[in-house]
C-alpha cells in the first residue's frame, strides 16, 4: 500500500519512505517533504497546501478518508497536538491547512492509516494525494510526488457478516397470518502480534428481522397480507466484536494494535447476498403489512458492539462506527380493526484502547438510533403504501384503536488508558515534558428518536378509534480517558434524544400520550503527570418534539417527562485541568433545530407544531449537570484549572394548543447547574 503525492514535472520524483519501519503514525517533516518535491531548501516563511484526489478504482470502494488521516503537529496551540490536515479536492470546499516550511517553521506530519488501509496494503493498492506547494519564490503551478509506505500488518484479520430473517418475501393469506422472526447473530474477529503490529477489521452489514424492498427504487412493494388477523414479531439481537493485541519486549520494537468494527456502514467486497446493501440493525424495514382484522406488529433490536485494542510497546487504537439502527422503519401497516405496533431500537457500544507505553485512542460514532421512522418518499408508483402522504394513504392506520409503543435504548462506554514511558517515540510528538504519551476517548453519538420522519407530511398514523402513544427512551453513555504519565482527553456528544419529531397522529376518538425520555452521561479525564481535558455535550433531550397530534374525540391525556443528568470531570496532579458541560432539556418543545421545519413548508410558511383535543397536558423537564476540574501544583507553565457548565431547560415551547372543551396545562421545570474548579488538591 502506497501513500504518495501525485505529480507533474519535475520529470520524476524519487520515491522515499521516511520512517517506514513504523506502521501507525510514521512521522516526517514539512521541510523533508518540500525537499523531496523541489530539491532545494525551502524559502523562509513558506507554506505547503494539500489536496486529495480519488485513487484508482478498487473493489472495496476505497476513498481517501477510509485510508486514514493526514495529521500535523499544530504549533499554533499552546499545547502542541496532532491535528488533521484540512485538504481540498473531496466533498464540501474548505479552506486548506497551510503547512509551514522553512527556517524555524519546520513541523512534523504523520499519516494514520485505518484498519482498512492495512487490508489494502497487503494488495499494494495506491492512495493518491496531490500536493500543491504555495511558497514564495517557488515555480508557479508546480506539483510533485513523494511515496510514503504503509507497512503491511504482521497479523491481520478481516470478517464480514449479516443475518436476516425474511428478505423480500410476499404473502397473501386468506385466513390468519403469523410471522415469527427471532434473529440472533454473533460475529467476531481478532488479531494478535508479538514484536509486531496487529490489525482486526470487521464489517457487519445487516442484522435484521424482516426486510422488504426500497420504496424509493421499486414500484411494487413487498407485502405481508392477511384477510383476517395478522401477527408479525421480529426480535433481533446480535454481538459484534473486534480485538487486536500486541506485545514486545525488544527495545525500539514498536508493536501497534488497531481494531475497527463497522456496522451498517458499507458492503464488503464481492458481496453475493441479495441484501448486500449495508442496512444496519432493524426489526422490520421497507415492508407493507395489511390485516383484514386485528394486527399485532413488533420490531425490536438489541445489538451489542465491542471493539478493543491493547499494546505493551506501541500505539493502540479502537474504532466503532455504526450507521442506522431501528425497530420499525420505512414501512406501512393497515388494519381493518385494532392495531398494536411496537418499534424499539436498541444498541450497546463498547470501545476500549489501552497502551502501556505511549498512545491510546478510542473512537465511537453512531448516526441514527430510532424506534419507528420513515424516510421514504414517493417513487411515482400507484401501489405504494409505505410513502408518507402518498395518494392520501396513511402508512399506519387502524379501523379500530391504535396503540403505539416505541423508544430508543442507547448505552455506550468509550475508554482509553495509557501508562506512558516519558520517551518520545516515532508515533508520538506532543509536549516535550511528556514526550507525546496520551490517552484520547471520543464518543460521537448522533441522534436518537422514538418516532421520527424525514419525509414531507411527517410520520402519519391514524385511527378511527383511540390513539395511545407510549414513548420510553434512554441514553446512557460514559467516556473515560486515564493516563499515568500523559495527557488525558475525553470528549462525548449526543446531538438529540427526542421522543417524537415530525410525527402526525390523528385519532377519531380520544387517546393518550405518555413520553419518558432520559439522558445520563459521564465524561471523565484523569492523569497524574500531564494535562486533562473533558467535554461532555447532550443536547435536545425532549419528551415530545415538533409534531402534530389531533384527538377528534377530545379529552386526551398528555404527559411528557424529560430528564438529563450529566457529569464532566477533569483531574490532574501535575498539569492543567479543564472541564466543559453543555446540555439542554425540554418537555414539549418544537424548536429543537431538526429538519422538520424545512421539510414540511417553505421558509415563508413556517411549520407549526400542534396539539388539539387534549384535556390535560403535563410537561416536566429536569436538567442536572456538574462540571468539575481539579489539579495539584505543577510547574508554573502548567498550573491552571477551569470548569464551565452551560445548561438549558424548558417545559413547553413553540406549540399551538386547541380544544373546544377545557384544558389543564402544567409545566414543571428544574435546573441544577454546578461548575466547580479546585486548585491545590484533587479532592472534589
Amino acid at each position: 500500500m502506497l501513500f504518495y503525492i501525485a505529480t507533474q514535472p519535475p520529470a520524476e520524483a524519487v520515491p522515499v519512505t521516511p520512517n517506514q519501519s513504523q506502521s501507525i503514525g510514521s512521522r516526517f517533516s514539512s521541510d523533508q517533504l518540500y525537499e523531496k518535491l523541489l530539491g532545494p531548501s525551502p524559502t523562509p516563511n513558506s507554506y505547503l497546501t494539500l489536496s486529495l484526489e480519488l485513487p484508482p478504482d478498487v473493489d472495496f470502494g476505497f476513498i481517501p478518508p477510509e485510508n486514514g488521516s493526514l495529521q500535523w503537529l499544530d504549533p499554533r496551540v499552546a499545547q502542541p497536538a496532532w491535528s488533521d490536515v484540512v485538504t481540498t479536492g473531496l466533498g464540501t470546499p474548505t479552506t486548506p491547512t497551510r503547512i509551514p516550511i522553512g527556517i524555524g517553521k519546520d513541523v512534523d506530519l504523520r499519516f494514520i492509516p485505518t484498519a482498512e488501509a492495512f487490508q489494502l496494503a497487503s494488495d499494494s493498492q495506491p492512495f493518491t494525494v496531490a500536493v500543491v506547494p504555495i511558497a514564495i519564490g517557488d515555480p508557479p503551478g508546480f506539483t510533485g510526488s513523494v511515496n510514503l509506505q504503509i507497512r503491511d500488518s504482521a497479523a491481520y484479520s478481516y470478517a464480514t457478516g449479516q443475518a436476516i430473517g425474511l428478505n423480500a418475501v410476499n404473502a397473501d393469506i386468506g385466513g390468519n397470518l403469523t410471522v415469527q422472526v427471532p434473529v440472533r447473530a454473533g460475529i467476531s474477529v481478532s488479531s494478535a502480534g508479538v514484536t509486531d503490529n496487529a490489525v482486526a477489521l470487521l464489517d457487519a452489514t445487516n442484522i435484521g428481522g424482516v426486510l422488504g424492498v426500497d420504496p424509493t427504487k421499486y414500484d411494487n412493494d413487498t407485502t405481508l397480507k392477511s384477510a383476517a388477523n395478522l401477527q408479525v414479531l421480529a426480535d433481533v439481537s446480535g454481538l459484534v466484536s473486534a480485538s487486536a493485541h500486541t506485545s514486545a519486549d525488544i527495545e525500539d520494537a514498536y508493536a501497534d494494535a488497531d481494531a475497527h468494527t463497522r456496522f451498517g456502514i458499507k458492503s464488503p467486497p464481492d458481496a453475493t447476498s441479495p441484501a448486500d446493501k449495508a442496512q444496519g440493525g432493524f426489526g422490520i424495514l421497507n415492508m407493507d403489512l395489511v390485516a383484514g382484522a386485528d394486527a399485532n406488529v413488533r420490531g425490536t433490536t438489541a445489538i451489542q458492539l465491542d471493539t478493543s485494542s491493547d499494546s505493551t510497546s506501541g500505539r493502540a487504537r479502537a474504532t466503532t462506527d455504526v450507521g442506522n439502527v431501528a425497530g420499525v422503519g420505512d414501512s406501512a401497516l393497515q388494519a381493518a380493526a385494532d392495531l398494536n405496533l411496537t418499534g424499539i431500537g436498541g444498541i450497546g457500544l463498547h470501545t476500549a484502547a489501552d497502551s502501556k507505553m505511549g498512545s491510546a485512542e478510542a473512537f465511537t460514532s453512531l448516526d441514527n438510533l430510532r424506534g419507528i421512522f420513515s424516510d421514504a418518499t414517493t417513487n411515482g408508483g400507484t401501489t405504494s403504501l409505505n410513502n408518507p402522504g402518498a395518494l392520501g394513504l396513511d402508512p399506519y392506520s387502524a379501523g379500530g384503536n391504535l396503540a403505539i409503543n416505541t423508544g430508543a435504548k442507547l448505552t455506550a462506554l468509550t475508554e482509553a488508558s495509557v501508562v506512558g514511558d516519558g520517551v518520545g517515540d516515532h508515533f508520538e510528538g506532543a509536549a516535550e515534558f511528556l514526550k507525546g504519551d496520551e490517552a484520547t476517548a471520543i464518543a460521537d453519538l448522533g441522534r436518537a428518536y422514538g418516532l421520527m420522519s424525514n419525509a414531507k407530511d411527517g410520520l402519519q398514523m391514524e385511527a378511527s378509534g383511540r390513539v395511545d402513544l407510549n414513548i420510553n427512551s434512554q441514553a446512557n453513555f460514559t467516556t473515560l480517558a486515564d493516563a499515568v504519565a500523559g495527557h488525558a482527553t475525553a470528549f462525548s456528544e449526543l446531538l438529540s434524544n427526542n421522543g417524537a419529531v415530525n410525527a402526525n397522529l390523528m385519532a377519531g376518538d380520544t387517546g393518550s400520550i405518555n413520553s419518558n425520555v432520559d439522558t445520563i452521561f459521564k465524561t471523565i479525564a484523569n492523569t497524574i503527570n500531564g494535562d486533562t481535558s473533558a467535554k461532555g455535550k447532550a443536547m435536545n433531550t425532549v419528551g415530545i418534539g415538533a409534531s402534530e397530534f389531533t384527538f377528534t374525540g377530545l379529552g386526551a391525556l398528555v404527559n411528557a417527562d424529560a430528564n438529563t443528568n450529566g457529569l464532566v470531570r477533569a483531574v490532574s496532579t501535575l498539569g492543567k485541568a479543564s472541564s466543559e458541560l453543555n446540555s439542554s432539556t425540554g418537555g414539549i418543545v418544537a424548536n429543537t433545530g431538526e429538519t422538520w421545519n424545512t421539510i414540511n413548508s417553505p421558509a415563508s410558511v413556517p411549520f407549526q407544531a400542534k396539539m388539539s383535543g387534549a384535556e390535560q397536558i403535563n410537561a416536566i423537564a429536569n436538567n442536572t449537570g456538574f462540571a468539575q476540574a481539579a489539579a495539584v501544583a505543577g510547574s508554573s507553565g502548567h498550573n491552571g484549572v477551569s470548569a464551565t457548565a452551560n445548561q438549558a431547560s424548558i417545559g413547553v415551547d413553540g406549540y399551538h394548543f386547541s380544544t373546544s372543551e377545557s384544558l389543564n396545562l402544567s409545566s414543571v421545570n428544574n435546573v441544577d447547574s454546578t461548575a466547580q474548579a479546585v486548585f491545590g488538591t484533587t479532592s472534589l
